[in-house]
């Protein structure tokens, strides 16, 4: 009896301080970045490097884990320079790259407050699409003209610095790693087989949490 007692208390006496960390946390984060969609290895043979904006969502689940998912879009990087046909004729084309990431990441315990520190990866979904701008005076025949998409993985590390006390607003920077295989259409630069891609992607970020 004296030893399920002990046990029940030490249980407790671990579990408490658990759930306690759990509570103590604003467990939905959101961010918008910016910055530079680098391809890497033999995709800059095809893609160029391009501006992204990236949108995210994480649910922390306590102190230490986090789900992670997000929408990234790069525009210009397949180089399109196919016209595209009109009622008035024939007008510049573009493209868009859109990554879906879903994953997790551990947050990193530091000495600094104010400081966080994480790292984490999952599987992400590429969609590359021939465009074509849009106006009020002319009909254009197609807007995604042509498109391309495959699974992968990513791997990424943030640093975000808050910006009050009550870890509410911050700032902070994510590099992240794609690696991702492709098929379909001619997109731009990206010929109609199928491809290996990756990307160094860095994006500097405003955050809130609650």
């Amino acid at each position: 009896m004296r030893i399920t007692y002990a046990a029940v208390v030490a249980l407790l006496s671990v579990s408490i301080p658990l759930v306690a960390q759990s509570e103590d946390v604003h467990h939905h984060n959101f961010s918008a970045g910016l910055g530079p969609a680098i391809p890497s290895g033999s995709s800059s043979n095809y893609l160029g490097a391009a501006p992204m904006f990236a949108l995210r969502y994480g649910y922390r689940f306590n102190r230490f884990l986090q789900a992670d998912a997000g929408l990234q879009l790069a525009w210009g990087a397949a180089n399109n320079q196919n016209p595209v046909l009109t009622d008035l004729g024939t007008v510049q084309g573009g493209d868009h790259e859109y990554m879906f990431p879903l994953g997790g990441r551990v947050i990193f315990p530091t000495s600094l407050e104010r400081v966080e520190v994480s790292a984490g990866g999952g599987g992400v979904y590429l969609h590359y699409s021939e465009t074509a701008p849009s106006n009020p005076y002319y009909q254009v025949n197609c807007y995604n003209c042509t498109s391309r998409g495959g699974w992968g993985g990513y791997g990424l590390a943030n640093v975000s610095y808050f910006l009050d006390s009550n870890k509410t607003f911050r700032l902070g920077t994510t590099f992240q790693y794609i690696s991702a295989s492709t098929n379909g259409q001619a997109v731009g630069n990206v010929a109609a087989l199928h491809t290996s891609d990756h990307w160094a992607n860095l994006s500097f970020e405003f955050g809130i949490s609650f």
